[in-house]
């Protein structure tokens, strides 16, 4: 559940810095779900974590 976290967590991040850096045109839809998609892996990875003890 950790590694569906972390790998979640670094698919959401990667439009977000195309967006910051310039390498893609910014759009708000695809910031949404970028940052939804970023909820989503932290909520995995955390519950991995809780779930591991």
């Amino acid at each position: 559940m950790r590694a569906v976290g972390l790998l979640l967590m670094l698919a959401a991040l990667a439009p977000l810095l195309a967006m910051v850096s310039g390498g893609m045109a910014p759009s708000l839809v695809l910031s949404l779900l970028a940052y939804a998609v970023l909820f989503a892996g932290v909520f995995c990875f955390t519950a991995g974590v809780v779930r591991s003890r």
